[in-house]
């Protein structure tokens, strides 16, 4: 006897060893016949009324798509007791079977195909570090105070050997779930990323170019109640908002000078994976306006690697003062420039320069590019450092407690750089450094003097970026129409 069970084990069917059909008065699956029956019914009926039923159940079970289908149980030796088909009568349950070309061993098929499944990216934080010359995957997660979760990953031989040089430049996200790493993203590109990801098993890392993307992404808005509330319902980030502060510190104060009505626009770096927005980093280009006047700002990074957001529309703001005014942060000034009582002597006496007290020990600037023109002792003026600068201007910083390590005669300083720290030597009453401007010799006071300007760009450095604003120029233009559809109707005046 051979039983065969159809798809979702629903019906039975049993073949006998010795099928006499024309024995057979009913089949147990059906009714009962009634007593009035036509005694010339053929014998055959039952068993198509099954075949007929067994193959309706087939075709809409098969419809229904990725339900296994089991043509038939059997064991490891039924190849050998498989149902002569050519022995059994046609229209039979055997014969469907042959119809529907079911294999003769147990089989299973399901639609779809294998692959691999990525965490979810939308759980967690995401933090992210732009890597810089020298970094290793312990110092870039240290810097995002991730340091810990460093040696589990390089415990990956394979994973080790990836990551082992780490590109200037080269962007690296880290995902954080329950203070675990989930997956770590590094790439040097805008959609080419190695992807490593937590599993069950430890960490898997792979290259992949189709999940992860750098976009520019754009928003506009028009302010209705503040900058913070309505730049987060349009989509921003805290990052990005407190960025715009700083883009457009010059114009306005984000804080007390935006108003109702006011537009903003703003092109950023979006970083999408799983076709979402894991982290949203620096500001592209942004366009605000209030009523009739309109500020644009570009982003550019000069040659020097210096990085600025600048006026495309211009030229007068492509230019800056060459010095700072003070030479120390945070400093107090504790005495000005010309006639003053002198803090030691007594007698009224020129000052030629002034005074910022600060702790000592606080590091000293240069106000602007330089060379040293003079390092050493210099009578009441204690510890000196001098500088060279441009169009004959000299500036001098005195009563330092010690100079910057490996600082000496002719070195070439940047403006910023470190050159000294705080003291109190010289002819001195308290922790503080002595600053003068001269020009050709001569002393100026170092707060009123009118400072020189130096150009920001080179000539080649102007035209890249001519080049670059006037794309970024008409974005901002666009999503200005974008911003405007966002302001709120005039209010009308009642008749």
């Amino acid at each position: 006897m051979q039983r065969y069970n159809l798809p979702g084990n629903s019906i039975e069917i049993v073949i006998p060893g010795d099928y006499k059909p024309k024995q057979m008065k009913s089949a147990p699956s059906l009714p009962k016949k009634s007593p009035k029956s036509s005694p010339h019914t053929s014998p055959k009926k039952p068993l198509r009324y099954i075949a007929s039923r067994s193959l309706f159940i087939v075709c809409g079970l098969a419809t229904l798509g990725n339900i296994p289908v089991y043509s038939m149980i059997s064991t490891p030796d039924a190849t050998s007791s498989v149902l002569n088909l050519t022995e059994v009568e046609s229209g039979s349950p055997a014969q469907v079977l042959q119809d529907l070309n079911l294999p003769a061993v147990a089989s299973e098929s399901f639609s779809g195909f294998a692959m691999d499944i990525l965490p979810d990216a939308q759980q967690g934080n995401w933090k992210m570090r732009t890597l810089v010359e020298g970094d290793t995957l312990e110092t870039a997660l240290d810097a995002l105070k991730l340091s810990k979760l460093a040696k589990p990953l390089l415990k990956d031989a394979a994973i080790a050997q990836e990551l082992e040089t780490l590109k200037p430049d080269a962007a690296l996200l880290v995902q954080v779930v329950d203070d675990q790493l989930q997956q770590l993203i590094y790439t040097k590109g805008k959609n080419n990323a190695y992807i490593v990801s937590s599993t069950d098993n430890g960490f898997v890392g792979k290259w992949e170019s189709d999940v992860f993307e750098i976009r520019e992404s754009k928003i506009a808005f028009t302010v209705k109640h503040s900058i913070q509330r309505d730049g987060k319902e349009a989509g921003l980030s805290n990052s990005l908002i407190r960025q715009l502060g700083h883009v457009f510190r010059q114009d306005v104060d984000f804080k007390k000078g935006l108003r109702a009505g006011d537009k903003l626009g703003v092109i950023f770096e979006d970083y999408q994976y799983q076709g979402a927005s894991i982290y949203t980093d620096k500001v592209l280009a942004a366009e605000y306006s209030h009523r009739e006047t309109t500020k644009q700002r570009v982003r550019f990074t000069l040659e020097d690697g210096k990085t600025d957001y600048f006026s495309p529309n211009a030229d007068t703001e492509l230019k800056r003062t060459a010095f700072d005014r003070t030479p120390v942060a945070g400093g107090r000034m504790s005495s000005g420039f010309g006639m003053r009582r002198h803090p030691v002597f007594g007698f009224r006496k020129a000052h030629a320069g002034q005074d910022f007290a600060a702790p000592r020990g606080t590091p000293i600037h240069a106000t602007a590019d330089g060379q040293v023109k003079f390092l050493g002792r210099q009578g009441g003026y204690g510890n000196v450092v001098e500088l060279r600068h441009i169009n004959g201007i000299t500036t001098l910083y005195g009563h330092m407690s010690g100079f910057k390590q490996g600082l000496g005669s002719g070195h070439s300083v940047k403006r910023g750089d470190v050159i000294g720290y705080v003291g109190s030597t010289g002819t001195s009453t308290g922790n503080h450094v002595h600053y003068e401007y001269r020009m050709n010799g001569v002393a100026q006071n170092p707060v009123s003097v009118d400072l020189p300007q130096v150009g920001i760009m080179s000539a080649k450095e102007m035209q890249q970026f001519k080049n670059h604003a006037s794309a970024m120029i008409q974005q901002l233009t666009e999503l200005r129409k974008v911003a405007a559809a966002d302001a709120p109707a005039p209010k009308q005046n009642g008749g």
